[in-house]
């Protein structure tokens, strides 16, 4: 008797990622050389996955993905001796600020991952990594993309600004 045994979903759209990311960085080569890391930084298969498709956003909208990943590089320099959230989160501002301009309403913060009491609060946090300055980048970003598209919203609808942010940033330490 022959059983056929399908993989769970996760697992297929984990695999999918994980080959979009290993095709995306024999691809472009500094994608490549940026993933690889430093000797102290180095950067999950989730934080590639978003700044790969960050550059690609940013590539539409005329940013050169190259200059995304000289900056990012340059911020891991930055912090490869440095184990400081805070280090990480300057670096990864200053490596993104230099190519876009950031929504000034976006709030980051580092605690431990406790989704639940702040989405209780109304709040949709996208949780990464809070020792790498590109989830840093990544997620200021994800923030001010996602800060504009609801500005553009309310003001087609004519409503009101809301005085708490629907997404924050929240760094897993």
């Amino acid at each position: 008797m022959v059983v056929a045994v399908r993989p769970p979903m996760a697992e297929v759209v984990d695999d999918r990622r994980t080959d979009w990311v290993r095709q995306y960085r024999l691809s472009h080569a500094p994608a490549d050389l940026w993933a690889r890391g430093l000797r102290h930084v180095s950067h999950s298969r989730e934080t590639q996955e978003r700044v790969f498709r960050m550059a690609e956003q940013l590539d539409r909208d005329g940013v050169d993905r190259t200059e995304l990943f000289l900056e990012l590089e340059e911020a891991d320099r930055c912090v490869a001796l440095s184990d400081d959230p805070q280090a990480a989160a300057e670096a990864g501002h200053r490596a993104i600020s230099t190519l876009v301009s950031l929504a000034p309403d976006s709030l980051v913060i580092c605690a431990e991952d406790d989704q639940s009491s702040l989405r209780a609060l109304g709040f949709d946090p996208l949780t990464f990594d809070g020792h790498d300055p590109a989830a840093y980048a990544w997620v200021m970003f994800e923030l001010s993309r996602r800060a504009n598209a609801d500005r553009r919203t309310r003001w087609r609808r004519c409503e009101s600004q809301r005085s708490v942010p629907t997404a924050i940033g929240l760094a897993r330490l």
